[in-house]
């Protein structure tokens, strides 16, 4: 069987058969949480990490799933291992679990609502990033800001998404393969459409504060290997200024790991791709989780630049 099996309200199911009202109150207003992790080497990685910051997010929307954190840690373990035989060697899976208030009782939300819980596998698609690591991303800073903590809270992971795609469509119509660094209400650089930012300067790995940006479980990670390398790490507020005169930058994110940062609005960041300290904390990351992730995405390209970037990371790796 090829085809995926999902969790969905206490029950295995197909994906082609897993179906949500569309009274459901995630559909219908972006009334729900998510998270997601992915594998290396088909194993999870951070999971229970991930499972937390859920349930903080599910605490914070007063969204009862209905599961204990332990349940839904063993569910989503189990969804991976129901799907891992449609997996090829080299292919790797990214698990989500979105949960939504669900379908409203008739009196309201207040009383008889149910959650819809849902648990999910969907295939890494390397090549998405692939290139990245190798030529770096472009980075281009719209107009559509980071909703403030005082509106929403950033520490969770809320699936009402919008503000993050205006802004990706703002970044696309002046480059077509820019990502969008979104900044603060206050103009201070905050985090990408689905990753965290990092910037080098003499020598100091700098981060924005967690006041506006998600707390990433791959940032988190990133925070500790500086830390074992004995790299000075300054969180605070930053604007496009600071990054323009940047000597390196980088994102990290859960699918793409660690992606170096190629310009900001066009203004080259640094002299090289990847930089001298982001190229460190790539190895470091490949030892963490046991896997060359930028060797493992780059064998997923089928066109002429693929030997010609493997050639280059191995280089420089």
């Amino acid at each position: 069987m090829t085809e995926r099996t999902v969790y969905l309200n206490g029950s295995f199911v197909l994906e082609s058969e897993a179906k949500v009202s569309i009274l459901d109150s995630g559909f219908r207003s972006g009334d729900g949480v998510y998270d997601a992790t992915r594998t290396f080497g088909h194993k999870l990685f951070k999971l229970r990490d991930h499972v937390e910051r859920l349930y903080r997010s599910l605490t914070y929307t007063r969204i009862d799933c209905g599961l204990s954190l332990d349940e839904m840690e063993r569910l989503s373990i189990e969804v991976v291992e129901r799907n891992l035989h449609i997996l090829g060697d080299d292919d790797e899976y990214t698990l989500w679990q979105v949960i939504s208030r669900g379908v409203p009782a008739a009196a309201g939300y207040a009383n008889g609502s149910s959650a819809t819980v849902s648990i999910f596998c969907v295939p890494v698609d390397f090549t998405r990033f692939a290139r990245n690591y190798v030529e770096g991303v472009e980075l281009v800073t719209p107009s559509t800001r980071r909703i403030p903590p005082q509106c929403l809270e950033a520490k969770a992971k809320i699936t009402n998404k919008m503000n993050h795609m205006v802004a990706a469509f703002e970044a696309r119509n002046v480059n077509p393969r820019a990502v969008p660094l979104m900044l603060d209400i206050d103009g201070n650089v905050a985090e990408t459409l689905i990753t965290n930012f990092f910037f080098v300067s003499d020598g100091r790995v700098c981060t924005p504060t967690n006041k506006n940006v998600l707390g990433g479980i791959t940032r988190s990670n990133v925070l500790s290997l500086t830390s074992k390398m004995g790299i000075e790490l300054v969180e605070g507020d930053f604007t496009p200024y600071d990054v323009y005169n940047a000597d390196e930058a980088f994102l990290t994110g859960t699918s793409g790991s660690i992606e170096p940062v190629r310009d900001l609005n066009g203004v080259a960041i640094g002299d090289v791709i990847p930089g001298p300290i982001t190229g460190r904390l790539m190895r470091e990351w490949n030892e963490l989780v046991g896997i060359d992730v930028v060797a493992q995405a780059l064998r997923h390209l089928t066109d002429e630049d693929r030997e010609r970037l493997l050639a280059r990371w191995e280089t420089l790796s």
